[in-house]
């Protein structure tokens, strides 16, 4: 599909990203109880999202294996911040805070995944579960630091760099899909951070973006709502040049988690358009995708200090 009325402005392109950088891996898919959102759901046409027929038998592995996986590595690794975790507001944060944000139009069409998978907040975000908690505006820096310009899959050849990268304080500019635009206006979105990355080599991308939203209610149900607006609505890829800007044409899954009052949404694919749900990098870039430092950095520095 081609984009409509979409506008990209101040995008930062990534001309001699970081070599050989890594990350923490302070998170391996925020899922402490295992892949509870639902699984990965395709699209029957364009004007509607259908009910995903169940995955062919293939004998490889799948989304809930590897999505499990990451599941167990979570645990150990946020157990120690989970455990001195302070539980603020756990009946919900003040609904009237920023709530029905004015937003722009988004554009009024654009692509979809053909896979899609989504989960609830957990309970290690519960330092930043609203924006009162956490009230500082996102930065570009913040959203993607220098250790972030490279994305390595684990025990792979496989290295992404960062391409471009950009950070709207409308959230229309991020999304397509009048339905989409209105939840996030709903959700009082404030902020949307994008990044693209790619292994030209290797012939893969991933698409990722963070919304910075009111409450983790909001972004609950916002990674939740794209499930059933996919060919109808959905995230907007970050522009880059080729082979970039064929990026959602062709097969792609992606994977949205609500984060506290934060929404990360990671799309993966190979550049040729063509895959499936077994192939085993695809499968790793949505867990990479979705490991945003700026969540987790915020998450862990509530845990331990109080508000972010």
């Amino acid at each position: 599909m081609q984009y409509e009325d979409a506008q990209y402005r101040n995008v930062q392109y990534e001309d001699d990203p970081y070599e050989g950088a890594r990350y923490e891996d302070a998170y391996d898919a925020a899922l402490p109880g295992g892949p509870r959102g639902k699984k990965p759901k395709k699209a029957r046409g364009p004007k509607k999202a259908g009910k995903a027929k169940k995955r062919a038998e293939t004998g490889g592995p799948g989304p809930k294996l590897y999505f499990g996986a990451a599941a167990v590595l979570a645990m150990f690794v946020l157990l120690g911040a989970a455990a001195v975790v302070v539980i603020r507001d756990w009946n919900g944060p003040d609904e009237g805070q920023a709530a029905n944000a004015r937003i722009g139009t988004p554009a009024g069409n654009g692509p979809s995944p053909v896979s899609y998978s989504s989960s609830p907040s957990a309970s290690a975000y519960a330092g930043i579960t609203s924006r009162r908690a956490d009230p500082r505006p996102l930065t570009i820096g913040e959203a993607f630091p220098p250790e972030a310009a490279s994305l390595a899959v684990p025990g792979g050849k496989t290295r992404l760099k960062l391409r471009a990268k950009r950070l709207d304080g409308d959230c229309a500019a991020a999304v397509w899909g009048r339905s989409v635009g209105a939840e996030l206006g709903r959700g009082g979105c404030t902020q949307a951070a994008r990044g693209i990355y790619s292994d030209t080599r290797r012939g893969y991308a991933l698409a990722v973006a963070v919304f910075n939203l009111n409450a983790s209610a909001d972004a609950d149900r916002f990674v939740d709502g794209l499930e059933h607006t996919i060919g109808a609505g959905f995230v907007l890829p970050l522009e880059a040049p080729g082979p970039l800007d064929d990026f959602g044409r062709g097969f792609g899954m992606a994977r949205g988690l609500a984060m506290g009052h934060f929404a990360v949404v990671s799309w993966a694919q190979r550049l040729d358009g063509k895959g499936d749900e077994t192939d085993e990098t695809l499968l790793s870039l949505l867990i990479e995708g979705g490991k945003s430092p700026a969540v987790l950095g915020r998450a862990a520095r509530a845990s331990d200090y109080g508000p972010a």
